[in-house]
């Protein structure tokens, strides 16, 4: 997700070469953002549940090939909240206890395809004003005993494009007061929100059978 929000000025830009966006190539900037972000190697493909996770992200963006190179649409809305439900959609066709899930509390999210189960609204509460990494070695998913995790995300400048006011609406650049719109670029409507603003996180559950 993170070298998704980085490479939105190349996934929408028209014309060039988005190579790095597909297969391999797509693969070695995951891992190069990874040890960047973390200070370490990226970890190793010691099961099989991460290499169909990577396989699924590669599947993604090959879903998305003839998007990214249409030289017609300006924004493509593949942004990481876009790119993280895809990812889910396409791991829950696999047949296996694995679930990515970008959501917020129930009372602001904007997509109710993405929202929060009893355990991640839970655990919202828990980090909303202090965000940390929540981990759970006795959760459940889909009635299964699992290992639940959800890592809060820091709203950032490019966040507020959508979410933040009208001032920060791409669609609004250059046009006078009167004909600004709080419809942002996918549609929705603005929130409002600020840089100091809870923006939600990743919840990860893996069923502990898989594990096994």
């Amino acid at each position: 997700m993170t070298f998704i929000f980085k490479s939105q000025p190349l996934i929408n830009q028209r014309g060039g070469d988005k190579a790095v966006l597909f297969g391999d190539d797509f693969i070695n900037n995951i891992k190069v953002t990874y040890r960047a972000k973390y200070g370490e190697e990226f970890p190793e493909l010691s099961h099989f549940l991460k290499k169909m996770l990577l396989q699924a992200m590669v599947e993604v963006m090959e879903d998305n090939r003839v998007l990214f190179n249409d030289d017609e649409i300006g924004f493509k809305g593949i942004i990481p909240a876009i790119f993280a439900a895809q990812l889910a959609a396409k791991l829950s066709t696999k047949g296996v206890g694995l679930k990515i899930k970008f959501t917020r509390t129930k009372d602001d999210i904007r997509n109710v395809m993405n929202l929060p189960d009893e355990w991640e609204e839970m655990v919202m509460q828990k980090v909303i004003n202090k965000p940390a990494v929540y981990f759970d070695n006795n959760g459940m998913l889909d009635g299964n005993p699992a290992y639940r995790q959800f890592t809060p995300l820091p709203m950032a400048a490019y966040c507020l494009k959508c979410h933040g006011s009208m001032e920060h609406n791409p669609l609004n650049f250059g046009k006078d007061k009167s004909q600004w719109t709080n419809i942002d670029m996918t549609g929705f409507e603005m929130e409002n929100w600020t840089i100091s603003d809870f923006g939600g996180g990743v919840s990860l559950s893996i069923e502990k059978s898989v594990l096994e």
